[in-house]
């Protein structure tokens, strides 16, 4: 296909500039010794390459400014370092070839000391969390609620991590007192933006979700408050320029609107609260019909939108079911509704021309293959799960768990994707069975949740529950094992129950999740006859 795009203007590349102003891709004015564009911005200039140097290697590249400068303190900090860069960033980017971790935070650590001290911190806690040993679920967890308290994951190197967590913080919160000007505080911004997603995941490898749910939280005030000041410059007709970093604010705020969507899916409290208190919802965007895929990350951030878009829609449907004699509301519904759902029929099929140019493409490493056969999959995962959810019916939200009775081949078909997804994980090479990881973006543990939680086939949710529990992933804030935990305590009210209560009132509807402290969570339970009757349902405490 043909597309039709603005030609380029290039110019010859300037060879001479300093270190830091090439890999910042900005003109340097070559003063010497240090030039003045980083001496002026605050910036350690990392000086110039030797004469001749120019032809052999010509730009600059994060491991290199790193062993060539004063970066590191200690050996401790010049390893974790390299750890992140050499084993933590792929997995942490997921099943999505981006460049978000391997180049960008490469980059903001190099020249921002509170990112590269979070960036050693994250090194250490992954390194600490893959050497922690596999835990697997006994035989009777598939069925039963309790078990004992699993072991807490290996301590090594975290101290070590929450004392560069803690220099990180001193340093964020001289920030601002060291750049007053608008200019240099939209580069502020982006610092501590970039700082929150380094928090929120540092916490997740901890395995400590309820931190990582405040820093969401926080992120999100933050991300908000400066789009509202970008507004406001644009209202006012100010000249505002694009604030100097190495992670661009789009990046960011795809980065962080991912993280929120995981928690707006676990916890529907964080909706209604926002709703009272009339915070724009950054989940709810227009979604155009999508033409063509021109790579597969370009489609998972098309799919992952439209993802976060069809579960607004659910949630504010949920708070307020439509219906009565609004005939505008019950329009606006069943418009949104037909968008979104003309949306996925598109991103269907450019899904498929995608895989069909992919599967004759050539040239590409059998990484790369592998790595575009893996998301794709997880595309077509979240293609079936958007199916699932638009099936049923927000007219009839009494009728909402007995719609998943005709849409078993949905789920049936998603586990499926699953279980390949899981296969190619532990045939890697450079990956142990039942290795820990944890990694961004789209994934399978949210979706086997929902089949072990909501599938009607006995054999389907106990298939889907082994791969949780005998799992130990975590993508972002969804733990596979606390996942487990939660579907099984749901599958066990309904089996208890089913002597006593109709099997249509027995299904559990909604958990409500409240996160305690390390590898703790308190549980409400509330099944369809506790919420046609009102009741709060039943309360459990479960570790993990």
């Amino acid at each position: 296909m043909e597309l039709n795009r603005p030609k380029r203007v290039f110019y010859s590349k300037v060879r001479t500039g300093c270190l830091t102003c090439k890999i910042r891709k900005v003109k340097c004015d070559e003063a010497k010794p240090r030039c003045h564009r980083c001496v002026s911005t605050g910036r350690d200039c990392d000086g110039y390459r030797p004469p001749g140097t120019h032809a052999r290697q010509s730009s600059a590249t994060p491991s290199t400014l790193a062993s060539h400068s004063g970066l590191f303190a200690s050996a401790a900090e010049r390893r974790s370092f390299y750890y992140f860069q050499a084993h933590a960033c792929k997995p942490l980017a997921g099943y999505f070839n981006t460049s978000f971790w391997g180049l960008e935070i490469m980059l903001a650590a190099v020249h921002y000391e509170p990112i590269r001290h979070l960036v050693i911190a994250l090194g250490a806690a992954y390194e600490s969390f893959e050497d922690s040993p596999p835990e697997t679920a006994s035989p009777r967890e598939l069925g039963l609620p309790h078990r004992e308290k699993a072991a807490n994951d290996s301590e090594h190197g975290m101290q070590f991590a929450l004392q560069q967590c803690n220099q990180s913080i001193k340093q964020l919160a001289s920030l601002s007192s060291q750049v007053p000007s608008r200019y240099k505080s939209a580069e502020a911004t982006c610092c501590v933006l970039t700082a929150s997603v380094l928090f929120i995941y540092l916490a997740s490898v901890r395995g400590h979700m309820a931190e990582a749910i405040q820093h969401i939280q926080s992120a999100v005030k933050v991300l908000r408050s400066f789009e509202q000041s970008q507004v406001a410059d644009r209202n006012r007709l100010t000249p505002s320029k694009s604030p100097i970093f190495p992670v661009p604010v789009s990046q960011l705020r795809t980065a962080l609107t991912s993280m929120y969507g995981q928690l707006r899916v676990m916890k529907n409290d964080v909706f209604l609260q926002e709703f009272q208190s009339g915070a724009e919802d950054i989940l709810v965007s227009e979604v155009k019909p999508a033409t063509v895929f021109l790579s597969v990350p370009e489609a998972h951030i098309y799919v992952e939108r439209l993802f976060h878009n069809t579960h607004a829609f659910l949630q504010q449907t949920e708070l307020n079911p439509p219906g009565g004699t609004d005939t505008e509301a019950l329009g606006a519904v069943v418009a949104r509704h037909k968008e979104l759902c003309r949306a996925l029929d598109s991103s269907w099929n450019a899904l498929d021309m995608l895989s069909s140019s992919l599967n004759s493409s050539l040239g590409a490493t059998d990484r790369e293959r592998q790595t575009d056969s893996d998301g794709l999959v997880v595309l077509r995962l979240y293609h079936l799960l958007l199916a699932v959810r638009l099936r049923i019916d927000v007219f009839r939200p009494d009728k909402r768990e007995s719609a998943f009775d005709e849409l078993e081949a949905h789920l049936k078909e998603m586990l499926e994707c699953c279980e390949i997804l899981v296969e190619n994980q532990t045939r890697q090479k450079e990956t142990r069975s039942q290795q820990p990881s944890c990694s961004s973006g789209l994934g399978y543990v949210m979706p086997l949740h929902m089949i072990a939680a909501r599938c009607r086939n006995p054999q389907l949710r106990r298939r889907a529950l082994r791969l949780l529990l005998d799992g130990s992933r975590r993508e972002g804030i969804w733990d596979s094992r606390l996942a487990g935990r939660i579907a099984s305590q749901t599958l066990a009210i309904e089996e208890e129950a089913k002597d006593t209560v109709p099997e249509a009132d027995r299904r559990v509807r909604e958990v409500k999740v409240q996160l305690q402290g390390e590898r703790k969570a308190r549980l409400r339970f509330v099944t369809v006859a506790d919420w046609k009757q009102g009741h709060p349902g039943a309360e459990k405490v479960i570790d993990w």
